[in-house]
């Protein structure tokens, strides 16, 4: 299956929801990282939530989420648009842990139970807005809906998921369901229902069921109506060679003769998908010129 976006309500209007596929996304993060598992499982559900979010809260710009927990793991971040790209990384990507009592990766224990998760959200006008709010258990999912209950007020179920094998990522995805005004009790229980017993996502996607089913299958009762088509996401980093030697513009002309004359280069690497950037001795004499 490819990755892919797709974003759906009811049609009586009481629940709206937002569904995606990340493997390759997850898998592109691993390999550029050296993501251990723990770290993999981490990252794989903060990027498909910040995909899932940049799809509810923008129409443009970009949402940033940070983790920032007492856990081995130390900082997450994640940047991600509306437009499906997404890019992130973990502070110690080689952080292992064992796995947790239900056999899963323990990414509550690996990002901390005690700590906050800030969102920023940048619609690409105006000024950015942000909030904090406190880990609720630091598995992402419970995390991100605790930011999504706060800042709208309204009720909401965030399930994101990486499964793995040694080969690398097998399956990755998630949604959200966000109860819209006109919802009632028994608009609750049915999914609540329906997210109990219909298993993992990830288990849904190794079977080889569509976005379109899987979500039909979460929203079991309700007629479904699709807002979009399903749209592919990525992960891609707006860095570049170009971006690197711009940033070194902020630097006195003195430490470019500097790094020019005693190292013959200056070389950068990107945080988020750990590209490395090289300029030479010429390109910084000519910034410092300049």
């Amino acid at each position: 299956m490819q990755d892919g976006i797709l974003k759906a309500i009811s049609a009586d209007g009481k629940v709206r929801a937002v569904i995606a596929t990340t493997t390759q996304v997850v898998e592109t993060a691993r390999l550029k990282h050296g993501l251990s598992f723990t770290a993999t499982a981490a990252l794989g559900r903060a990027l498909t939530a910040g995909l899932l979010l940049a799809r509810i809260v923008l129409r443009d710009g970009q949402v940033t989420l940070k983790f920032q927990g007492n856990g081995p793991l130390g900082k997450v971040f994640v940047d991600a648009s509306p437009k499906g790209t997404v890019r992130g990384f973990v502070e110690n990507p080689a952080v292992e842990l064992p796995l947790n009592s239900l056999g899963n990766f323990d990414v509550g224990k690996a990002i901390g139970t005690t700590g906050y998760l800030h969102v920023n959200v940048d619609q690409g006008y105006g000024r950015p807005y942000s909030s904090t709010v406190e880990l609720a258990s630091g598995e992402v999912g419970e995390d991100v809906n605790r930011y999504l209950v706060t800042s709208d007020q309204a009720g909401s179920i965030v399930v994101v998921g990486t499964h793995m094998s040694k080969s690398g990522v097998e399956a990755a995805g998630g949604l959200i369901v966000q109860l819209l005004p006109d919802h009632t009790e028994e608009t609750i229980c049915q999914i609540e229902n329906n997210i109990t017993t219909f298993g993992t996502f990830t288990f849904l996607m190794r079977r080889g069921m569509s976005l379109e089913n899987i979500l039909k299958r979460v929203l079991s009762g309700f007629e479904i109506r699709a807002l979009t088509e399903v749209e592919p996401v990525s992960f891609h980093c707006k860095c570049s060679s170009e971006r690197f030697a711009e940033a070194l513009k902020i630097l006195p002309a003195s430490d470019l003769i500097s790094m020019a004359e005693e190292d013959g280069q200056a070389e950068g690497r990107c945080h988020f998908c750990n590209e490395f950037y090289y300029v030479g001795k010429d390109r910084l004499l000519d910034l410092a010129r300049k």
